[in-house]
């Protein structure tokens, strides 16, 4: 399992590297396949627990949420999703069928916002001018060295489990371990950075932190549709959804946090 996880990093990175680095329209394309891969994956995992949904609208719609910040910018993004919203519910009515509708259209809403608009934010920190590229590399980053550091420290010394109903190997070493691992992160960040060192701290410990939830997010999800992994694509990690959910979490809150106290865009 350890050597599985190695090697699809060791291949994936560097491709993730060349693709932010890149920007532009590859960016895009990679962020949004992985936005309908993780639909899939979602859709798929609901759809198995006898949940009725609209995955195919589901899906378009939620790569057409990244196009249209690419597109039209951040500004654009509540006119999207009230179309959206409005798209979806007149979809599932034009289906005339009573039985399991509030399900279908919340369902198919919640995997939408919960993966594609959360993980759209990061093609926003992308189109912050001089910074962008950066920035991405930056929550990746720390993010998944959060990640890292919560496996790989809960794996030795995790006691204390923290919620063992939703996930039963989380504990609380395993969470500081990955706040302090994401903590040193940023801080190595700060070779291509210059941000303050209170911002320093306070992003490291919200990236940490936000990530472990993410996590536990998910944990809660697979709980509920009784599966271990929602994908298995990626050989080690499970599938897209499952490598990608602390980050859904982390990239909107280090936009936001970016956005309103230090750079103020």
């Amino acid at each position: 399992m350890f050597l599985k996880r190695v090697l699809v990093a060791a291949i994936f990175v560097p491709v993730l590297i060349v693709f932010i680095w890149w920007g532009g329209i590859p960016f895009l394309c990679l962020t949004g396949a992985i936005i309908g891969v993780a639909l899939i994956e979602f859709y798929w995992g609901m759809s198995s627990a006898g949940i009725k949904l609209l995955p195919q609208e589901g899906v378009v719609l939620g790569i057409l949420l990244p196009v249209s910040i690419y597109l039209g910018g951040a500004g654009i993004l509540p006119l999207v999703l009230v179309f959206i919203v409005l798209f979806v519910s007149l979809r599932q009515f034009f289906k005339f069928r009573v039985q399991g509708s509030s399900a279908s259209v919340f369902l198919t809403l919640g995997g939408i916002l919960y993966i594609s608009l959360l993980l759209s934010h990061v093609i926003m920190l992308r189109a912050i001018p001089g910074l962008g590229g950066k920035l991405v590399l930056t929550v990746f980053f720390v993010t998944w060295m959060g990640d890292s550091g919560a496996y790989f420290i809960g794996m030795v010394g995790g006691k204390h489990k923290l919620f063992p109903h939703i996930s039963p190997n989380k504990s609380l070493e395993g969470l500081m371990g990955g706040v302090l691992l994401s903590c040193v992160a940023i801080f190595i960040s700060q070779a291509w950075l210059s941000f303050p060192f209170l911002h320093l701290v306070i992003l490291g410990v919200l990236t940490g932190v936000m990530g472990q939830l993410g996590d536990f997010f998910e944990s809660m999800l697979k709980r509920e549709v009784k599966r271990k992994d929602f994908g298995f694509i990626l050989p080690g990690h499970g599938g897209v959804l499952d490598r990608f959910d602390s980050l859904l979490f982390t990239a909107p809150v280090f936009y936001h946090y970016l956005r309103y106290f230090i750079i103020g865009i």
